[in-house]
């Protein structure tokens, strides 16, 4: 809205603008033709002033332009009227003044279009509450791995891939919209302090979050886990504890095949992580 307010000014201006400097000019030389060769040089003057020169210097120079013609034009003998006077006063500063108008008006356009591009793409490759990059990038750095996996000459190569989801973070949203995004910002920051810095991290969309671990031993991923399970059971709603659900698959060259896109990856640890909410409160309940 503001990028088309301010290009509508802009084309107004113009139409405006040009056509006024054109009937001026034609009038000086219907009426006054032995001032139209100052007359365009004036109106030249000051649109190249304005078009090039910053905007403090054109209005200094505006003014030493001003206070200058005042003293030629008014106490110099000079056999043209008073009016054709006041019009070679008025025209260079006028111009140059239009001339910076517009200027400043497409400077702010183009400003504007790079402005909302660079957010865009920002926003495309990080979430701006969790601070963490999003599935576009899981996408891009999922589909890395998988190749390596499948063609690298090292066999071994492998990755976990984990999703830990907040639960009921729909319901949580819906009433309790302002805190929302503190919660979000709590979980990431657990999972940024308590993840390795050779793991990646995202937050995918609607309270999941996804970790690439790039050939951590079982005994280094479990304790990661574990750590990062008894951090979050920390993390507190306006109501009570929030509760997550986690899924995980190892990706090795025996089933890369079978999860080559993300998108088969989510899939499964969507399966799993209802399982884990099932296992979760069948152990709150023995407990109980």
């Amino acid at each position: 809205m503001g990028k088309r307010h301010t290009v509508v000014s802009v084309v107004m201006t113009l139409f405006i603008v040009f056509p006024a400097v054109a009937i001026v000019l034609y009038d000086v030389n219907l009426y006054a033709p032995h001032i139209l060769v100052a007359t365009m040089s004036l109106v030249a003057a000051g649109l190249i002033a304005g078009a090039l020169l910053p905007g403090i210097l054109t209005t200094w120079l505006n003014i030493l332009y001003t206070v200058a013609s005042v003293a030629v034009l008014l106490f110099a003998e000079f056999s043209i009227p008073l009016f054709q006077r006041l019009l070679l006063l008025v025209v260079f500063p006028i111009s140059a003044d239009l001339m910076l108008i517009i200027r400043h008006a497409l400077i702010k356009a183009g400003w504007t279009t790079f402005s909302r591009t660079s957010i865009e793409r920002y926003i495309q490759h990080y979430h701006p509450v969790t601070k963490l990059q999003t599935s576009y990038n899981a996408e891009k750095m999922y589909a890395k791995v998988v190749h390596f996996i499948q063609n690298d000459h090292d066999e071994t190569l492998w990755t976990n891939v984990t999703a830990v989801h907040w639960a009921h973070n729909a319901q949580y949203k819906q009433f309790h919209a302002s805190n929302y995004d503190v919660i979000l910002r709590k979980i990431a920051k657990v999972l940024k302090e308590d993840r390795l810095p050779s793991e990646s991290l995202y937050y995918l969309d609607r309270g999941t979050f996804l970790i690439i671990s790039h050939h951590l031993s079982d005994e280094q991923y479990e304790k990661r886990n574990e750590v990062t399970k008894s951090h979050l059971t920390k993390v507190k709603t306006m109501q009570a504890l929030a509760q997550f659900k986690w899924g995980s698959v190892r990706i090795d060259r025996s089933n890369a095949s079978k999860y080559q896109a993300l998108s088969d990856v989510m899939k499964r640890l969507q399966r799993e992580m209802e399982t884990d909410l099932v296992v979760e409160y069948l152990k709150a309940e023995v407990v109980s």
